[in-house]
């Protein structure tokens, strides 16, 4: 008759075989990093070995629940880190739209295409003010596409008041629909863009926190010897659940949410 941990050893190879597929695929599409994606191979198997192999079999279920849990919230990953990675590349496209402004402040057409990566980064109200601003006093047969767009974002916005007044995060000046701060000439909206992006900055930090968390849990079971009570070795698994789990969850909970 199996044991419970016997039971175990055998079970943890199918989310690790679902993870190791998952990750290879992520590679083989340039989805992420190549350090990251060999370091989450490595620690994927090292939770199987772990607890395949641990000699302290009173320990194998925290790997076995750490990557249970991994392959359960891995999806919420990825979708975390596609929001990132837009967000980066309106970032840098709004950087761009800020090079020409730089050369022609007066560049409507720049401000228009600024505008509208704004609104697609819920940068809603300036979006809005900028384009309005921008139009004004433009001949109509040449911006029939952008006079479209104004009257749909007007639209959405309903009977919602548009706030036109924006604080620059620099410096704190408020300042009415424009692309550079009236004190100290900063690119605010450029700032508030990234401001909204801060939440998954740190995505690369934080997946790599995880990942020595991981490997931390995978390598627990052979460091706790048979010497260590079994008060001990429940709270060393408790707590690595709790740590490494815990610090994946909030990112996938903070990335998600957006």
């Amino acid at each position: 008759m199996l044991l419970w941990h016997q039971i175990l050893a055998l079970l943890v190879w199918l989310p690790v075989g679902v993870w190791v597929y998952t990750v290879i695929g992520w590679l083989v599409m340039d989805e992420v990093e190549p350090p990251i994606g060999w370091a989450a191979l490595v620690v994927g198997l090292g939770l199987g070995l772990a607890t395949s192999l641990a000699p302290v079999r009173e320990l194998c279920w925290v790997p076995f629940l750490v990557a249970v849990i991994t392959v359960v919230l891995a999806p919420g990953v990825m979708e975390a880190w596609r929001r990132y990675e837009m967000f980066r590349i309106d970032v840098e496209k709004a950087d761009g739209i800020y090079e020409r402004l730089r050369v022609n402040r007066g560049d409507v057409y720049a401000m228009t295409k600024l505008s509208e990566v704004l609104y697609e980064r819920g940068v809603i109200h300036p979006a809005i003010a900028l384009l309005d601003g921008a139009l004004k006093g433009q001949p109509k047969d040449l911006f029939q596409n952008e006079m479209k767009i104004l009257g749909r974002w007007r639209r959405d916005l309903g009977s919602v008041p548009l706030r036109t007044e924006v604080a620059c995060p620099r410096c704190g000046t408020i300042n009415g629909a424009g692309v550079f701060c009236q004190r100290c000439g900063g690119e605010y909206l450029l700032d508030l863009m990234r401001r909204r992006s801060v939440g998954f900055g740190g995505w690369g930090l934080v997946m790599g926190v995880w990942l020595v968390l991981a490997g931390l849990v995978a390598a627990g079971p052979f460091l706790l010897t048979e010497t260590a009570g079994p008060e001990v070795r429940l709270g060393a698994g408790i707590l690595a659940i709790l740590v490494a789990v815990g610090a994946l969850g909030a990112f996938v909970w903070r990335g998600v949410r957006g």
